[in-house]
């Protein structure tokens, strides 16, 4: 371990956990590296146009066979609002008072992944676990966490000179802490998988699992998990997802945000992808609509839940606005009416406008149907229908590059989720934003005013927006950091990957 120790982080630091995670790097670290190499193999493919996504023709047998996903326990409570955050205190406090069915816990996405904040947020959730009610007794949420993807490193610990991946850190310390208690209690120990890309990394993640139920002596598929559907690749495999996690998948989810980062990052170089400004985008767009639809069919045929995501204009914590309200509860209702068994929010606030979208709207158990939704029909050219009205404007690039200032700026500062423009943007909001801008520069975009979006426009209002923001901290910083990921002739997989050397 080469990150700071306090005398407190000794209860999740012990050796034996370490141990434990040690294992986990020494089984399953080749193959992540593996995994990560197929990912650069299909991208070159994209870029040059050699591979063309559609339904894997190699797996057909799997998605015509009858087979369905493991019978989860009767007990569990439903499913239909879950809300999402960070380990912190507060927001622990508010997710229980907010009357949610779920929490989520999210590591990834929602987090500054600063040292202090890994263990912390480690040890919020075993105190949190371990915590008394005013019956005094033991609390039992439906408690889910969402670790870091298998392409991020926690630098602060290396196993045999190497540094850890942060996925089987996330995952192996919470296991180790909490798993038994949670299979004493028959609530878990839940999961969000995040950044799958294909069947097999979810195999990977199924693999995962089963050696942990072993060398903690729990019971086999007592590990369950939501695999979150953000990629343009793994929307192909969704059933073959559910097939190679079908003992310990319970449900696969919608991420609208990071759906769209990985759509402007897999097709970069082509001009049928090229994407207006950020505020056009909308769940009506054809594409989203289509993956929507597919996913509920998909899940439903193989009796797994389908949850929606966070909306495109989840509001911030603070700002409560009737209208804003209202958008969001009516495109929840489409949502279930389309067959989300359940969906996501980070407002508190929104807990009770989603439960009224759920009575609000009538519809068969999907989950229980006999005949397939005719969702499951999505063709190919349905899920690859990127056009959107709209247009790149100047106030769109400007917004994208000032958005990239302020959110890094407080991402440096240790806060992943962040309030701006009265709405709650995370790490996938600057992702969208810094990949459309390297597209559009890179492509030469046309603006609404006929004029390509070029190398020196670019550089003279990410200048002008610095000037307009120069009270913000790191800013020398973060102006290097996004004139490298917008000006590079190789476009950087994750934003993180460089951000994180800063912490």
């Amino acid at each position: 371990m080469v990150g700071s120790y306090h005398k407190e982080w000794e209860k999740i630091l012990r050796y034996e956990a370490l141990r434990f995670i040690a294992s986990l790097h020494r089984q399953f670290d080749a193959l992540r590296l593996e995994l990560l190499e197929r990912r650069k193999k299909i991208q070159k493919a994209l870029d040059n146009n050699s591979l063309s996504l559609n339904f894997l023709s190699d797996t057909r047998l799997i998605r015509e066979d009858k087979w369905e996903v493991a019978a989860l326990p009767q007990n569990l409570p439903e499913r239909k609002v879950e809300i999402l955050g960070t380990a912190s205190l507060d927001f622990l406090k508010d997710a229980v008072q907010s009357g949610a069915n779920g929490i989520i816990i999210d590591l990834e996405d929602s987090l500054s992944p600063s040292w202090e904040n890994i263990i912390e947020s480690q040890i919020s959730l075993f105190d949190f676990l371990r915590q008394k009610n005013d019956s005094n007794t033991n609390y039992q949420p439906l408690l889910h966490l969402r670790p870091r993807g298998i392409h991020l490193l926690e630098k602060h610990v290396h196993v045999d000179g190497k540094p850890l991946a942060a996925s089987l850190f996330d995952f192996g310390l919470y296991a180790y802490h909490n798993a038994k208690l949670l299979v004493e209690r028959q609530s878990g120990p839940f999961f969000y998988v995040p950044k799958i890309e294909n069947f097999y990394e979810a195999e990977f993640w199924s693999s995962l699992f089963s050696f942990t139920e072993n060398a903690l002596s729990l019971p086999s598929g007592s590990i369950r998990a939501t695999v979150i559907i953000e990629t343009i690749t793994a929307v192909f495999e969704m059933e073959e997802i559910l097939h190679s996690m079908k003992n310990h998948a319970w449900a696969l989810s919608v991420d609208p945000r990071d759906y769209v980062f990985s759509v402007i990052k897999k097709f970069r170089r082509r001009r049928e992808a090229l994407i207006p400004d950020r505020s056009e985008i909308t769940m009506d767009a054809n594409f989203l609509q289509a993956y929507r639809k597919l996913l509920v069919g998909s899940c439903h045929k193989r009796k797994a839940l389908a949850i929606g995501g966070v909306s495109l204009l989840e509001p911030s914590v603070i700002y409560e606005d009737a209208e804003l309200f209202e958008k969001i509860k009516f495109e929840k209702q489409r949502d279930i009416a389309l067959g989300m068994d359940g969906c996501i929010v980070n407002h508190p606030k929104l807990v009770p406008v989603i439960r009224e979208a759920f009575k609000n709207v009538a519809r068969k158990a999907t989950t229980e149907a006999k005949e397939l939704p005719e969702s499951i029909l999505v063709k190919p050219e349905d899920l690859l229908d990127f056009k959107i009205p709209g247009a790149i404007t100047e106030s769109g690039v400007r917004n994208n590059i000032s958005l990239l200032f302020m959110y890094l700026s407080s991402w440096l500062s240790g806060h992943g989720a962040v309030d701006i423009f009265n709405l709650k943007e995370d790490i996938s909001s600057a992702e969208i934003a810094r990949s459309q801008l390297w597209q559009w520069v890179h492509l030469e975009a046309e603006m609404d005013n006929e004029i390509p979006f070029d190398k020196e426009l670019f550089l003279c209002w990410k200048r002008e927006e610095k000037e307009l923001l120069k009270h913000l901290p790191f800013l020398d910083q973060i102006d290097r950091v996004i004139e490298e990921v917008v000006l590079t002739k190789d476009f950087v997989e994750f934003l993180t990957l460089i951000t994180y050397e800063y912490l």
